[in-house]
């Protein structure tokens, strides 16, 4: 079994009292209980059946422990289909440390042992939707989980881009950047929100929004023009863009030959992923195995009282008693292992997604000869090349897309095939802009304006 996404959902406010977080905890099992009742569980005891809508076989158990005012209970839901396949829910719900954490966790994988691939397109599961829309505020780590957004305005675009650089964020964020207030498809960004619910936070940004990002975070890690950005946590303008996955508007409507297929594809590269991403990631609470050793501590020592008038069950329960010791410092070292190793493969695998889409970038290969690695190199159709330093000869081509008090903001755009260029000597302004986005270089031989190019203007730019 392999996992293939994990979330973790946690209430804190007015959680610092035991009683709190107890009643918060049942609550929250209620809903759990309910949602598997409603999958065709017939009664919830401590193992059972239920009916998958695929017609699997689904079986689930629940298991608890409850030490003092600490509290973990978790209900496992396994289904497996007739050819083969298995796929499994956990839900566990810890009370304890002045919060209630939600754990949850998917795997996918093949009833018996074979070694071939398992294809899973996974979704997020309604329960953790249904958790969501509760009452209350839902944290993860030192981000709200809050509902899709709108970011109206070069203002709200400054806080964004101060968001997305905040040092303290702990879930990704996606823009879904617009044309004339729609995103590249209708209810995109909507579509979105429903499959990311719980791992990010997705925001819509308008034109003007989308500039201040520009402004702000650099050309390099811009999202506009119907284009969609996931923004990592963690953020630095001193990484690799390539990074941060870039989805341009042009890229997304040749997904497919289809818009009903375009918008499929995009949604499963998307959610794999941010799935991903979460499966390696995502913490299990610490908490569970803390209460669960503990309750396991205390069944050995009443075991070892009523072995002391049973002489011959005293050597048992000492032995008993060692072996869990033993066994859980073993745990405990291979868990330590296990987080440190999936922190590599997290940070091997970024490695591999910004490798294999520079390669897209530098040699003009398709999404699908690259793994399916929808991260596009620029905006505009920009490549890669244009990271590079201006040569002594090169022509460039700049488009003005907003007005600062002191410059000009441009991006680097293709040729717009006007012929009506113009000498420029006083646009001061749009000559910082300009160099601006060169590093601060304004060595260049000649600067004309495209008397017929409108929308902010055009530049071109002998080196």
């Amino acid at each position: 079994m392999q996992k293939v996404a994990a979330y973790l959902l946690e209430r804190r406010d007015d959680m610092n009292w035991a009683a709190a977080r107890t009643a918060e905890a049942v609550h929250l099992q209620g809903v759990v209980t309910n949602w598997l009742t409603s999958k065709g569980a017939s009664a919830i005891g401590p193992s059972g059946t239920y009916l998958p809508q695929d017609g699997s076989v689904g079986t689930f158990r629940i298991e608890e422990a409850i030490d003092a005012d600490r509290r973990w209970w978790m209900a496992h839901l396994d289904e497996q289909s007739a050819d083969g396949r298995r796929f499994s829910v956990a839900v566990s719900i810890t009370a304890s440390g002045e919060r209630v954490s939600v754990y949850v966790t998917l795997e996918a994988g093949w009833t018996a042992s074979r070694i071939m691939p398992a294809f899973v397109d996974a979704r997020c599961p309604r329960i953790v939707r249904e958790l969501l829309a509760l009452r209350g505020s839902w944290y993860h780590g030192l981000s709200t989980l809050r509902p899709k957004a709108a970011i109206l305005g070069f203002d709200a675009g400054e806080g964004l881009a101060a968001e997305i650089g905040h040092a303290g964020r702990s879930v990704p964020l996606v823009v879904v950047s617009t044309v004339g207030g729609n995103p590249t498809w209708a209810g995109l960004d909507s579509q979105i929100a429903y499959d990311l619910a719980g791992l990010a936070e997705v925001v819509v940004v308008d034109e003007d929004a989308a500039w201040a990002l520009t402004d702000v975070l650099g050309s390099h890690f811009s999202c506009y023009s119907g284009a969609v950005r996931i923004y990592w946590p963690h953020f630095s303008t001193k990484q690799d863009r390539f990074g941060h996955p870039l989805w341009t508007r042009e890229r997304l409507q040749l997904l497919a030959p289809t818009e009903t297929d375009a918008i499929e594809r995009f949604r499963r590269q998307l959610r794999t992923t941010v799935f991903r991403a979460a499966a390696l990631s995502v913490t299990r609470p610490r908490e569970i195995d803390d209460i669960r050793d503990t309750v396991d501590r205390a069944a050995v020592a009443a075991l070892r009282r009523r072995a002391k008038s049973l002489e011959e069950f005293e050597g048992l329960a000492d032995s008993y008693a060692a072996e869990n010791d033993q066994l859980r410092a073993e745990r405990a070292d291979l868990r330590a292992q296990l987080e440190s190793l999936q922190g590599e493969v997290a940070k091997l695998d970024a490695d591999r997604q910004a490798l294999l889409a520079h390669l897209q970038a530098a040699k003009g290969l398709p999404s699908d000869a690259v793994n399916d690695v929808s991260a596009d190199s620029g905006p505009d159709g920009v490549g890669d090349s244009l990271e590079q330093p201006p040569e002594a000869g090169e022509i460039r081509f700049y488009k003005k897309v907003h007005s600062r008090p002191t410059y000009d903001v441009m991006i680097r755009v293709g040729d717009c095939g006007c012929d009506s260029w113009q000498g420029a000597h006083g646009a001061d302004k749009a000559r910082k802009g300009i160099a601006r986005i060169e590093g601060d270089r304004s060595d260049w031989k000649s600067m004309h304006h495209c008397a017929s190019c409108t929308g902010g203007g055009m530049w071109k730019v002998r080196w």
